[in-house]
């Protein structure tokens, strides 16, 4: 009898409070698929029914998560992302932005078309997550299922994000995602700052939104306008915190989780635990990521690699997908490495790593400093971030050679500022009431609960762009001021005119008088 009643109370709490959710991480990067998994493996532990669609499908089966398979994708990201990630570091801003727009196009048309996800329009979801990179038209998605839809951007808060939520971000000392600026930024950087603000808004608005508007009437043609869509996001999580890139402006829907994914650090391998341990020197991280791996550099950059590593005293893990490299004794090398669990050994002092939000947020968990060679999107404003807050440098890779990045980490490895500056940040981000992923996963099911949570959202939502800058009430008053000072002019040119010709009447009558005497 009391298994029954415990049951049938399961049951009804479990249909209470447990949803069916979707989430759309398409886009193939693997740094991506980490955070988007890491806050689902969290959701269905809580006993929702949770669906994933990723071009990175789990291995082992998960309880209460169901994966979408799209790994056909991964061919486009091998065959036209990653050769330009390499030499991205030369471009323009512009084209950085331009190039971002095309290649968020064709992958979502990828996407879009992919027979896995076409075969889930048929079933019902009480809540759809986005990744949220430059893919407007996925929130018809959320317009296909009637369902509220949350926006989780992996590089923390951006003018992509801001549009959304109407968020106030000032270019006075808010930051453009390409911008490498200290957040107090003199003249020269905020007029820059501002420059390049302005233009990205502008190329955001009338070249993404229009491509993302085709997109959306060629997708979903029963949907509304792309910007009825956008004005009702119920929430935007950001990959961010102000331990990483410093105080932010953010309205309620607006929630920090940065470091959710950060798990405790597994045992190491035998073999790397015992390389690890016997570092009396210390040890150095090499990572470039996912999307540029090192066995993607030309052959004169990793011979100054390997030249540099050889003159070191300190031990070097890399990630290396090459094995027929020769190598000095004191490197050890793989094609896969588990980072934090790396970055968790004491006897690591720097990390060099290509500034991806992932690894720097991973680097500051653990207190470790960073030599940052970045390549592309949001690198440099993440490796910036470092190098302003104290705790890492930035390397060119244009300048790369044995000399300089032996000079880089002998400078981070053996300067105890960085390590001091790098713990301290590290003890801000791990300051906190709950940890990130409860926070995560709190606003998640805050969502669900009050079916989109509308009044999160800031007035300003509704309100048009000239509205917002109080265009309207700044031409009325100018109107008012405008008018009043148009009619004291006619008042005052009347009286002018009246009283002249009152006294050059009375003028004229003396003038008369005198003539008759």
């Amino acid at each position: 009898m009391n298994f029954l009643i415990v049951f049938v109370l399961l049951s009804v709490v479990c249909g209470a409070f447990c949803a069916k959710i979707l989430a759309v991480f398409h886009f193939p990067c693997k740094s991506h698929h980490i955070l988007g998994s890491a806050l689902l493996k969290e959701l269905a532990r809580k006993g929702h029914e949770v669906t994933m669609i990723s071009p990175f499908p789990f291995q082992h089966p998960v309880t209460n998560y169901r994966d979408v398979d799209i790994t056909g994708m991964l061919d486009y990201k091998e065959k036209y992302i990653v050769p330009k990630f390499v030499n991205a570091h030369e471009a323009s801003m512009y084209d950085k932005m331009t190039f971002s727009i095309k290649n968020a196009k064709e992958v979502a048309e990828l996407f879009l078309n992919h027979p896995n996800y076409k075969k889930i329009l048929s079933e019902h979801f009480d809540l759809v997550i986005l990744n949220w990179s430059m893919n407007e038209a996925f929130l018809g998605i959320a317009h296909h299922f009637k369902a509220p839809v949350i926006v989780f951007s992996t590089i923390g808060s951006s003018q992509l994000t801001n549009k959304i939520t109407r968020n106030p971000a000032p270019y006075s000392y808010v930051r453009n995602i390409f911008a490498t600026y200290p957040d107090h930024m003199n003249f020269l950087q905020r007029m820059s700052n501002a420059f390049w603000s302005v233009t990205f808004t502008l190329v955001d608005n009338f070249v993404n939104e229009k491509v993302q508007q085709e997109l959306l009437t060629k997708y979903f043609p029963n949907a509304p306008p792309l910007q009825t869509l956008i004005d009702n996001v119920s929430l935007v999580l950001l990959n961010s915190h102000f331990a990483i890139e410093g105080a932010r402006p953010y309205v309620p829907n607006m929630i920090e989780i940065g470091g959710f994914h950060v798990e405790k650090p597994k045992p190491l391998s035998a073999d790397l635990k015992k390389f690890l341990d016997d570092a009396s020197e210390g040890a150095i991280f090499f990572s470039l990521g996912t999307n540029v791996k090192s066995s993607h550099l030309p052959k004169e950059k990793l011979d100054e690699i390997v030249k540099c590593f050889a003159k070191l005293k300190l031990k070097v893990v890399w990630k290396f997908e090459k094995r027929s490299l020769q190598l000095p004794s004191n490197v050890y090398a793989d094609e896969w490495l588990p980072q934090t669990d790396i970055l968790a050994h004491p006897n690591v002092k720097a990390f060099v790593t290509h500034g991806g939000r992932l690894s720097t947020i991973e680097a500051l968990h653990y207190g470790v400093p960073v030599i940052g060679i970045p390549f592309f999107s949001d690198q440099e404003y993440n490796i910036a971030d470092c190098v302003n807050k104290g705790y890492g440098v930035r390397l060119n890779y244009k300048e790369l050679t044995a000399d300089t990045l032996n000079h880089a980490l002998l400078e981070v490895a053996g300067n105890p500022t960085y390590s001091r500056n790098a713990k301290l940040r590290s003890d801000i981000l791990h300051d906190q009431p709950l940890p990130p992923l409860d926070i995560a996963t709190y606003w998640v099911e805050y969502i669900i609960r009050h079916d989109g949570a509308f009044h999160l959202q800031c007035a300003s939502v509704r309100l048009t762009w000239y509205q917002r800058i109080l265009l309207d009430v700044t031409a009325f008053i100018l109107l008012i001021i405008t008018s009043f000072l148009f009619a004291l002019y006619f008042v005052i040119r009347t009286v002018y005119r009246s009283l002249r010709a009152l006294f050059s009447k009375s003028s004229k009558k003396r003038d008369l008088k005198k003539k008759k005497k």
